[in-house]
């Protein structure tokens, strides 16, 4: 059997208990809703905090690897700027016991050199010393002159005033960059 309902409530009530229910399941839903946003939100920040403490470790360890790897970086940068720098001194680098080995075979006997500048910026010379005689004084000067190395020698008339005991002096220009170190290509 059925049962009827009898509903001897008003309509105005009725709308009234309608739009409460009504009220009631929107507030329901909209406080559901808010309580999901809340645990999200919730989640959403746990999982920010995760996230930057994971990202921070990998700065940090990427870091500490650019760290090492700038080092060795910057020790290869020092390395090669002093071997270029060594480069370059040994093509600035003049063989000075060539030229100076040179010199002396050329010197005859009888001959005391007691100055000799070489300056290489301007190729040029200068010799001073004392002869024993005059003979080989000039002998000197020609085995000065016969140097391969030797552009032009200038000697004063004053060297060949005396016949023994000749104190002299020379200079001259070498050619340029003979006893330096070839360029390497």
């Amino acid at each position: 059997m059925k049962y009827t309902y009898l509903n001897l409530i008003p309509k105005d009530h009725k709308l009234r208990l309608k739009r409460e229910k009504m009220f009631y399941l929107i507030h329901s839903i909209v406080g559901l809703l808010v309580v999901v946003i809340a645990v999200n939100a919730v989640l959403l920040s746990i999982a920010r905090f995760i996230l930057i403490n994971h990202f921070n470790q990998l700065k940090d360890e990427t870091s500490l690897v650019n760290v090492e790897h700038s080092m060795l970086q910057d020790n290869i940068k020092q390395v090669n700027n002093k071997i270029e720098d060594i480069a370059a001194m040994q093509m600035s680098h003049t063989k000075w016991s060539l030229l100076l080995n040179d010199f002396t075979k050329a010197i005859p006997k009888g001959i005391v050199l007691d100055f000799m500048n070489i300056n290489l910026e301007s190729n040029s010379f200068k010799i001073t010393g004392t002869a024993d005689t005059r003979a080989s004084l000039i002998a000197t000067k020609d085995a000065i002159e016969n140097l391969d190395m030797v552009v032009k020698l200038e000697s004063p008339l004053s060297n060949f005033l005396e016949k023994e005991d000749i104190e002299f002096r020379f200079s001259g220009v070498l050619l340029k960059n003979i006893y330096k170190n070839p360029a390497k290509e």
